[in-house]
């Protein structure tokens, strides 16, 4: 179901064993999500077992290619718009149960995304002489393209306190020491401060704030002793709401700088629109949260990666991104990585939790 792929000689186990250690369940998609896929399914049928039958209808949709962007989401989207069903809340991967991501505060946080940043790929491209690399130019295509990555990452985006960024501040900070509590309960003097100071609070709450570019590809030559007829880098862009794939491509052209090098955008997509954090959806989601997590704060905040619950907000005001997992920051860093594992004592939370939301609804 639904996973990025593996080099399975760089795991400790076998990446598709499912397979249990020392109390430590294996394999690819154990956090990216086949344990919310689990546990949606294993609380449904809690549920029937015991002959509960919910007030409104429950839909469960599941698509296969969500990490390859494919089509499965945009056709179930359009099949119910067909049959003229909106959903009152959609419940998709996302947020988790997290410590130690926010100043000062001592206390787990349930972090629940009200929207999703847009996503958009980007591509540098250096031209070059090419010929024999006992001959170079003064600067090969390698070189030229290496000034205008380091020009891109010396000229970020500006930072920004968007909706879920400010709820988050103004929910989470009141938990944190006097000196950060005083600021972010005066987001309305304190807002110049905390974007200027917004890359030492993490690489996390750092980009809930502000449109990021990551230079994840680069490519020039394909033998050591030929000089690139060209050097091409590739950038992976989260896009907050105040920014466009348009006005993305122009402020990279002004951070490069450069005639000698062409900046194309290979696809993009703007930010969701955000759910409501008022109201008998929040209100549901937040309770199924508490009963589950009682010693956690809830709070709205703004997903950095995409998912396919993007595509719902054509029929729903009202998407959140809630994975229902309490994660560390070990197990958050082996999303996508190398070893993913989860402990199982935390699995049975995940299906708590859908059974009290099923509950709700």
């Amino acid at each position: 179901y639904d996973v990025v792929p593996v080099v399975p000689e760089r795991w400790t186990h076998p990446p598709f064993c499912g397979e249990v250690f020392d109390g430590v369940l294996w394999g690819r998609g154990t956090l990216d999500t086949k344990i919310t896929f689990m546990g949606i399914l294993e609380a449904a049928e809690t549920l029937i077992a015991q002959g509960y039958t919910p007030k409104n209808d429950v839909y469960f949709s599941f698509g296969g290619d969500e990490e390859v962007n494919g089509p499965a989401a945009p056709a179930i989207v359009r099949l119910l718009q067909e049959r003229g069903i909106a959903p009152a809340l959609v419940v998709d991967e996302g947020g988790a149960v997290v410590e130690g991501v926010f100043p000062g505060v001592d206390r787990p946080i349930a972090v629940v995304g009200i929207g999703e940043k847009g996503m958009m790929e980007a591509t540098l491209t250096a031209k070059g002489g090419g010929g024999h690399a006992s001959t170079p130019p003064a600067h090969t295509a390698v070189g030229v393209l290496s000034r205008a990555v380091v020009n891109c990452e010396k000229h970020p985006f500006k930072a920004s306190l968007s909706k879920p960024v400010r709820e988050l501040f103004d929910r989470v900070g009141r938990y944190s020491g006097f000196g950060l509590r005083l600021v972010f309960a005066n987001l309305w003097c304190f807002s110049g401060l905390l974007k200027r100071i917004a890359p030492m609070l993490g690489a996390e709450l750092n980009a809930m704030m502000r449109t990021t570019a990551a230079v994840t590809m680069a490519e020039g030559s394909r033998q050591s002793n030929v000089l690139p007829g060209s050097a091409k880098a590739t950038l992976n862009i989260r896009l907050l709401n105040t920014d466009t794939p348009e006005g993305v491509l122009d402020h990279l052209r002004r951070a490069v700088n450069d005639p000698n090098v062409t900046v194309e955008m290979v696809h993009g997509r703007c930010a969701s629109p955000y759910a409501d954090t008022e109201g008998p959806q929040w209100d549901a989601l937040s309770r199924a949260i508490g009963q589950t997590w009682p010693e956690a704060i809830v709070s709205p905040y703004l997903m950095m990666a995409c998912s396919d619950s993007y595509h719902y907000s054509a029929i729903c005001k009202n998407v959140y991104k809630f994975s229902a997992m309490a994660l560390t920051k070990e197990e958050r860093g082996l999303i996508h990585n190398d070893d993913e594992r989860i402990q199982v004592q935390n699995i049975g939370k995940t299906v708590e939790f859908f059974i009290r939301l099923m509950q709700e609804l």
